[in-house]
């Protein structure tokens, strides 16, 4: 499968995303694609409707790779002795009573379980949202599945109080004015904006359909604490453009952020394990997906090292970065408008009694007059559409 058939296949034949970026390249190099749309068309019965058309000025709901940010700016505050990986939360910011006992450096690499009295998103008010997120607690590590939020939620906070300033600002500072990243913000342009309407979800037989407005961050817990924060949470929040990420993604390889020494850090598994019985615990970075031994299960590309900074949004985004080759790929897609994107919980006949294919492509089964493509599998679609045809190409162009 080549690159264009892999990106045919995902946004016009299965329509797992509505539209999507594809940009991979070295430090020096790059080549990026577009195909599909940034809006679909919502209503039949409007003969003005017409579908938009995704561009290198649409803006996009970065979602988790947010956190890479987050990340970048707190290995930035440790080389320069700013933050001490081995002190708690509460040397920093003393609203994280129950984490006396815990040090910076486990909360960075997901080593420790982190828990809330009641679910963030889920709060009465942003405020009481906040409270939640600061009434934080240490929780047994889980056995499989380590990666979560509430590590880059925490992590942000202290970057905030070690430097006295707020999230956004210091990464204005640091990150975003030096590489001339001017497009990259927490309140973008709604017209601008990739829309992520309509997403469906089937949870316990029931379908519910959001209706979040364009501009206004996807991830329900940034979208309830925004107004709190009256910034960016650290886990997701940030918006940008195909154009910004390219920079950010040839400056980490680049040596303008970090050194190569510090990415590879960065990217180096923590947390992975393979128990007796065959099953793997997650492997992590700092507050990143690392390589891992089961390719099924891997973020990451099977061409890329064991070093490989990775990260994936909810929303359909997706980038890598490997010092050791010296290689970039980023994904900036739209897996959410008007699209089923979750089945809980998954269960042996979820596919078919929603009337999708096994494999969790197709149509979701409703009164609709307009179809509801699923992306529930997409993640489990991209190396064969993506990544290893992305390989391939930079083989044959040298760069890798």
């Amino acid at each position: 499968m080549t690159l264009e058939e892999g990106m045919h296949f995902l946004v016009h034949e299965s329509r797992m995303l509505s539209g999507l970026s594809v940009t991979y390249g070295t430090a020096d190099h790059f080549e990026t694609r577009f195909t599909g749309n940034a809006r679909e068309i919502l209503r039949l019965d409007d003969p003005a409707e017409s579908p938009v058309p995704l561009t290198q000025s649409s803006i996009f709901d970065l979602a988790s790779l947010t956190k890479c940010f987050t990340s970048v700016l707190a290995m930035l505050l440790l080389r320069e002795h700013r933050l001490d990986p081995e002190a708690s939360p509460v040397r920093y910011e003393p609203r994280f009573v129950h984490l006396s006992g815990i040090p910076i450096r486990d909360i960075l690499t997901f080593n420790t379980g982190l828990a809330t009295p009641g679910r963030i998103d889920e709060a009465p008010s942003p405020e009481e949202g906040l409270c939640r997120l600061y009434q934080t607690a240490p929780a047994p590590l889980p056995r499989i599945r380590l990666y979560s939020d509430m590590h880059a939620m925490i992590i942000a906070r202290i970057l905030e109080s070690v430097s006295g300033m707020s999230y956004m600002s210091l990464l204005r500072e640091r990150i975003l004015k030096p590489l001339g990243m001017h497009e990259t913000t927490s309140l973008p342009d709604p017209a601008r904006c990739v829309d992520y309407r309509f997403e469906h979800r089937l949870v316990e037989g029931q379908l519910r359909i959001s209706d979040g407005q364009p501009g206004v961050v996807h991830d329900p817990k940034a979208a309830l604490l925004q107004p709190a924060c009256l910034d960016c949470c650290g886990h997701a929040g940030l918006f940008s453009t195909q154009q910004d990420m390219l920079r950010f993604a040839q400056a980490m390889l680049g040596g303008e952020l970090l050194t190569p020494d510090e990415l590879r850090q960065m990217g180096t598994n923590r947390t992975g394990i393979a128990y007796p019985d065959g099953q793997f615990r997650q492997f992590l970075g700092c507050l990143c997906f690392s390589k891992h031994p089961n390719q099924r299960l891997s973020e990451l590309p099977a061409w890329m090292s064991h070093h490989t900074v990775g990260l994936s949004g909810f929303t359909g985004n997706h980038m890598a970065i490997d010092p050791d080759t010296g290689t970039f790929i980023l994904y900036l897609g739209n897996r959410v408008h008007r699209r089923l994107t979750r089945i809980l919980p998954l269960q042996e006949d979820s596919f078919t009694s929603a009337g999708l294919a096994p494999d969790g492509t197709g149509f979701l089964r409703t009164d609709s007059p307009l179809p509801v493509p699923s992306s529930v599998r997409f993640v489990y679609f991209k190396d064969q559409c993506l990544g290893d045809p992305i390989g391939e190409r930079m083989r044959t162009l040298g760069w890798l």
